[in-house]
């Protein structure tokens, strides 16, 4: 699934979690008026089963996601995978008072709002982060000629579906990863061949999108960048597995590299080179270590 597309079920999760805590909360407080009590129980009985098989999903489609992942989990990833395992037990508990232990019922609720509480930090910690950063990131800052201009990447990344697959596919676009100055005499040099491809805006826009989303910030080194590197171009000659199965020191990758690059000079610019050393010095060099230990 799409990031927007995990963002909007947590949301979703989020929200019928609170009309459920909600509903019991009016059901407890009103036990005068015997007309709605049938209503809210069964209201917040749907909403607490909508709730639990939507969290099941979202944690299926997750746990997919977390065991085919080749990098470790970020201290805010990892915080927010915690979180969402806890509210596991805490519905079984839930269920469990209902079904078996009748005499803890007036407990309930307080399980309910520790339900919608930790609910509430892991949909802030992904999806509501999620959110706040695209809303922010429609927008870059460039400058052109010495001025600095906001540039809207949306734009940009449209321009590129539409003007750049003229030419060649896609593929060569979004399998490469360059630094700003890289980017911007990449936009010039095909500019320089078809002036009418590109205005001005149009050129500032795709490079607002190249920079935002395929750029290197060469003074800092980042894993996912170098994967990125990895899985858009190691493929051209041989397999993902190859790589990722490979037992070697930080050394025998230097090696590799260079390797790699004398049989295909253009493969890796040297701002990738850095970036993939980086990558697999930090996640595969560390593997192929330890499985050459003895002790382990």
């Amino acid at each position: 699934m799409q990031p927007i597309t995990n963002s909007l079920l947590a949301f979703i999760l989020l929200a019928v979690g609170i009309i459920a805590v909600t509903l019991i909360l009016i059901f407890l407080g009103r036990r005068r008026s015997p007309k709605n009590q049938e209503f809210f129980l069964w209201a917040h009985r749907i909403a607490g089963y909508i709730f639990a098989v939507l969290y099941l999903f979202i944690c299926a489609f997750m746990l997919k996601k977390l065991t085919s992942s080749y990098t470790t989990l970020t201290p805010v990833n990892a915080i927010h995978a915690y979180i969402g395992i806890t509210i596991f037990p805490l519905i079984i508990a839930k269920i469990s008072i209902v079904r078996l232990f009748k005499q803890y019922y007036q407990r309930l609720s307080i399980y309910g709002i520790i339900i919608i509480i930790l609910t509430y930090m892991t949909v802030t910690l992904s999806a509501g982060y999620f959110t706040l950063t695209t809303v922010g990131s429609q927008y870059t800052l460039l400058y052109d000629k010495g001025t600095p201009v906001k540039v809207n990447i949306n734009m940009g990344h449209k321009v590129i579906q539409q003007r750049c697959s003229t030419c060649h596919s896609l593929e060569r676009v979004y399998a490469s990863v360059k630094t700003e100055n890289d980017w911007r005499n990449y936009i010039t040099r095909i500019r320089t061949k078809e002036p009418a491809i590109l205005n001005d805006q149009e050129a500032l826009q795709v490079l607002g999108y190249l920079v935002k989303n395929l750029g290197i910030d060469d003074t800092k080194m980042d894993v996912q960048i170098g994967m990125k590197i990895i899985l858009g171009k190691c493929h051209r000659c041989h397999t993902i597995e190859r790589i990722f199965t490979s037992k070697k020191t930080s050394a025998d990758w230097i090696k590799t590299i260079e390797l790699m690059r004398s049989f295909d000079p253009n493969l890796l610019n040297d701002s990738e080179v850095r970036q993939v050393n980086y990558y697999l010095d930090k996640v595969l060099a560390g593997k192929g270590t330890e499985k050459r230990n003895p002790l382990n």
